[in-house]
């Protein structure tokens, strides 16, 4: 079973009664706000055939809505319903304990990554790139969307089994992508799933090659929604979230 199918089955079960308070498709983030207060949020792709909140035409309003209704639209090709479909899962996330071995901080204090490691980035985090090629680590990255420091996508199929390190963004679960992304990843030591996005639901992940997912529990919702409705992004809600880390495996 894919990873979003298995998310999906697995959220569908709990989510029980739980509705949408709230719904917002911001420029770089959506969020879904639930019954019970808890928000979760998740990328919202800007540009391609099927982004853009005119996607959600004819499928408003979502307050009342069920959880349970919006989830199935993980892995669309709608990628705006799709990422309020992850929203809502890591809402319904946020609304239970931690799971058991999180822990605080960085990612890279996470992750056993040595100097002879080519680490292969799916998803261009200038900040994780700039720390490792401090600790003079090869750093190869990957993205849809051109900048001087990435290669093309479709170089992703060499980069990702000559590397060690995988760190994988996880808006490849809003687009469906993650279980091509984790088949080229399978000889890496390390195979990271991260952002803001990142569901932490360890039994989507169990029986694949993630040794670490890395996202965010929402300190100050009510700031966080604000800035997103306001079209701000990670880099303007970091400072109401803490960064949490779980690992899956230990070699």
């Amino acid at each position: 079973m894919g990873v979003v199918r298995a998310i999906i089955e697995r959220m569908f079960q709990t989510a029980g009664d739980h509705t949408l308070k709230r719904a917002q498709v911001g420029l770089i983030y959506s969020a879904v706000q639930l019954n019970n207060q808890a928000i979760g949020v998740a990328y919202t792709f800007p540009k391609g055939e099927h982004c853009g909140p005119e996607m959600l035409h004819g499928r408003k309003p979502h307050a009342g809505r069920k959880a349970s209704e919006i989830i199935p639209y993980l892995g669309d090709k709608n990628l705006v319903f799709s990422s309020l479909a992850l929203a809502t899962v890591n809402a319904l996330l946020a609304g239970r304990n931690l799971p058991e071995g999180v822990t605080p901080g960085d990612i890279l204090d996470n992750l056993d990554i040595r100097k002879e490691d080519q680490v292969c980035m799916v998803g261009c985090f200038l900040p994780l790139i700039t720390a490792l090629e401090k600790r003079q680590i090869k750093v190869v990255s990957v993205d849809d969307v051109p900048k001087p420091c990435t290669k093309p996508p479709e170089e992703v199929e060499k980069l990702l089994p000559e590397s060690q390190i995988a760190i994988i963004t996880a808006t490849a679960i809003i687009n469906n992508t993650i279980d091509n992304l984790l088949e080229l990843a399978d000889s890496c030591r390390e195979v990271a799933v991260l952002g803001p996005s990142t569901p932490l639901l360890t039994e989507a992940f169990s029986q694949t090659t993630v040794s670490c997912l890395s996202g965010i529990r929402i300190l100050e919702p009510e700031k966080v929604l604000q800035i997103i409705g306001e079209g701000g992004g990670f880099s303007e809600f970091k400072y109401y979230v803490w960064k949490v880390n779980l690992r899956l495996r230990k070699d």
